[in-house]
């Protein structure tokens, strides 16, 4: 397929499974949907990293690219679920039903180990899913070649997912699919070109700056 699978440290991928495994029918964790799934059923996938555009960066950004830091590694946790015959047959349905966010616990110049920093059950989860579906069915994409990430705007609520074109250093054939539910100027699931997703954002900015300004 078009957008290719990220390849995160083999030390954290082992960290996910362990968190993972550790919280899947767990009756301590009674509100979490893992501690209902099945275990057997379970599984991680579309590693990708989380990418982040801080507010100060956002006015004076000219590219996308370099203005967002790169962040930790998520991971999307999937449960294959049966579906009855009514439903198209039978057959098997994969569900996003969290995203895993794991940070480096310790470092020395020999190895760098990982731990769980955060398991999020919200909505991104699923937009994510959603957003890679309909972005493997852009013709850009399917003829083309890109890495997705998480991009995280937190000072004007968006979030979107970020396609880095493997074939463009500079990020002008990048593509954003924003996902909801962020801020209302961005219609959710929209492919963007990164320079017209950065302008929407640079302008959300300045609202944010003018609001502040009056209220001061």
């Amino acid at each position: 397929m078009a957008i290719h699978p990220s390849d995160p440290p083999a030390a954290a991928v082992v960290a996910v499974k362990r968190a993972v495994a550790s919280r899947v029918g767990n009756p301590k964790f009674p509100r979490s949907r893992l501690s209902t799934a099945n275990r057997d059923a379970v599984f991680i996938s579309l590693p990708h990293r989380i990418a982040y555009l801080a507010f100060g960066k956002i006015r004076r950004a000219d590219k996308l690219r370099a203005a967002a830091k790169l962040g930790n590694w998520r991971f999307l946790v999937i449960e294959a679920k049966r579906r009855t015959a009514a439903d198209d047959g039978g057959g098997e349905e994969q569900e996003p039903i969290a995203a895993a966010t794991i940070v480096k616990s310790a470092a020395t110049m020999y190895e760098t180990t990982y731990e769980l920093g955060d398991l999020n059950e919200g909505p991104f989860v699923a937009a994510t899913s959603e957003a890679i579906r309909r972005a493997e069915k852009l013709p850009e994409v399917r003829e083309g070649r890109f890495e997705a990430f998480l991009l995280a705007v937190p000072a004007v609520h968006v979030t979107a997912l970020w396609l880095q074109d493997y074939q463009d250093c500079h990020g002008d054939a990048d593509l954003l699919l924003t996902l909801p539910p962020s801020d209302q100027a961005l219609e959710p699931y929209r492919p963007m070109a990164s320079a017209a997703f950065l302008a929407v954002v640079q302008d959300l900015a300045r609202k944010v700056t003018s609001e502040y300004a009056t209220r001061g």
